[in-house]
């Protein structure tokens, strides 16, 4: 603007526009227009007394006074105020009241705050240099680009994904691939990490990927996974996820991943890899030259110097066990039954539980089951589907008394009906793994021998377990239909029956005729 004050002064003095007309034409508010008419009145100054001054000396007469006053003022913690209005019903209105009342003289006009206020949000886009502390965080993320996989039957490349971490004072980076960023595969690679470095940082980095962040709200903050949350407590650490849509948050980890695209990538490009293990085979070889590799902006050091001079003195152990993986199901309702199911297996609770809300641990071989952070139940994995695991201590006391009756009585019942009829309910026993429900079989197979007799009875166990048709109402059906004798590999059974899999909701073509 000081390039154009003398032209506006001259125009002023000289011309009869209106202070709109010249606040259009110089590109100014009609406000300041007519504060600079005001200012040249009060120092007597017309157009050839101002025609020999520079635009500085012009501008030391005629805003002098404004200036001086501004040095006076009371300058508030403008990061504060930011952080302030960021917050849910405050507004720059508020704090300007709140800033008057706490300084009492020497304080700006809310005009003059709401001014210097958007002047230093114009600021917020710089980056200052961030200096890490040795030891504090291990940035991660996964890189844009992707490896590949090849089928060696089919020649088909399935895209991978490519895990990178980097420390905030080294730098020394780590990068293995994993299948997908889903919860385990993301697990599975920090753990990798660790183990990697053989220390623990003070924190984590992340990026705000549904494995490590569920949720972010301006009222609740950032919600962790929470078995991302259990891995972080195992190895006494924390997680720190990046800001969204702040790149510089996570700069180190953004600068590994252009770094493993160029020395990683770039040197296997050509290279074709059979099965993610020789994949990431390579990867630990291109990873340990990157690390070794002398950075002339460092003094001619590595990564690993660094690592070693820097950021391992500043880190924890490991912990003596690694960390076990489990996936947490959250709030799920106890059935009047006393189970919870998961993937179409179920799970017995203390049927005291029976209406209440429970935290499950999914793990390889087995799941936990926890009431307020309290382990309630385990359970080994159920294989089959519909399948379940009931512990007779789940049980009130009525069902644990025809749990522990019924069956056994039932059972016996069975060998003395002979081999087939014993092995039929036997196999149930082993598919089902219920007490109950077996009994309950036993009283169905009584059942179709009152109907059918004890001959035909066996006859159809024997077919039924050939074709591994273990159900009550295929071998309701097999009777029904005149196939008990029928030979297996022979009839309209193997026709049709034998292609199908064994489910009691399968009635077969006769159930139509």
């Amino acid at each position: 603007m000081l390039s154009n004050l003398k032209l506006l002064c001259r125009a002023i003095l000289t011309t009869l526009q209106s202070n709109h007309a010249l606040a259009d034409q110089f590109g100014i508010s009609a406000t300041t227009v007519g504060r600079y008419k005001s200012r040249l009145a009060e120092e007597g100054l017309d157009a050839d007394a101002i025609g020999d001054w520079d635009d500085a000396r012009l501008d030391r007469r005629l805003n002098d006074g404004r200036y001086r006053n501004k040095k006076d003022f009371n300058e508030p913690d403008w990061a504060h105020v930011f952080e302030e209005v960021q917050r849910t019903g405050v507004d720059v209105r508020l704090i300007h009241a709140e800033y008057v009342e706490d300084v009492k003289e020497g304080f700006m006009s809310e005009t003059e705050f709401r001014r210097r206020y958007k002047k230093f949000c114009r600021t917020r886009g710089l980056v200052m240099r961030m200096e890490r502390r040795p030891g504090e965080l291990l940035f991660v993320d996964y890189s844009g680009d992707r490896p590949c996989v090849t089928n060696p039957e089919t020649g088909e490349r399935t895209p991978v994904e490519l895990f990178v971490g980097a420390m905030g004072a080294s730098r020394k980076t780590f990068a293995i691939a994993t299948y997908t960023q889903q919860l385990p595969d993301w697990i599975f690679a920090n753990c990798q990490a660790l183990a990697f470095y053989g220390c623990v940082p003070e924190a984590f980095v992340p990026d705000n990927l549904k494995s490590a962040v569920t949720k972010r709200t301006r009222h609740q903050g950032v919600m962790l996974n929470p078995t991302y949350a259990e891995f972080a407590y195992h190895y006494r650490t924390s997680i720190r996820p990046a800001r969204s849509r702040r790149p510089d948050d996570k700069a180190p980890v953004e600068v590994a991943v252009r770094i493993a695209r160029r020395y990683i990538l770039g040197r296997l490009r050509n290279r074709v890899f059979f099965s993610l293990e020789e994949l990431n085979a390579a990867i630990a070889v291109e990873m340990e030259r990157l690390n070794n590799k002398p950075i002339k902006s460092l003094g001619g050091k590595s990564r690993n110097q660094l690592f070693e001079e820097l950021d391992r003195p500043a880190m924890k152990p490991l912990p003596a066990e690694p960390f076990v993986f489990g996936e947490w199901k959250l709030k799920i309702n106890v059935g009047r039954d006393y189970h919870i199911g998961h993937e179409g297996r179920y799970y017995s609770v203390p049927y005291t539980l029976v209406g209440k809300k429970v935290n499950a641990k999914v793990l390889r071989e087995a799941i936990e089951i926890y009431l307020d952070g309290q382990r309630v139940a385990v359970h080994p994995k159920v294989v089959t589907l519909g399948g379940s695991s009931t512990l007779p201590e789940h049980r009130p006391r009525n069902h644990q008394a025809f749990a522990e009756a019924q069956p056994g009585e039932a059972l016996a019942w069975a060998t003395r009906m002979g081999e087939a009829i014993h092995r039929f309910a036997m196999a149930d026993a082993d598919r089902r793994r219920s007490p109950v429900l077996t009994a309950q079989l036993c009283q169905r197979l009584q059942a179709l021998v009152r109907q059918y007799g004890e001959e035909r009875v066996q006859a159809a166990c024997v077919r039924a377990l050939d074709l591994n048709l273990i159900t009550i109402t295929s071998l309701r059906s097999l009777l029904a239909r005149g196939l008990d004798h029928v030979p297996a590999s022979t009839g309209p059974a193997a026709n049709d029956d034998a292609s199908l899999p064994a489910h009691e909701n399968i009635r077969g073509a006769s159930y139509y005729t």
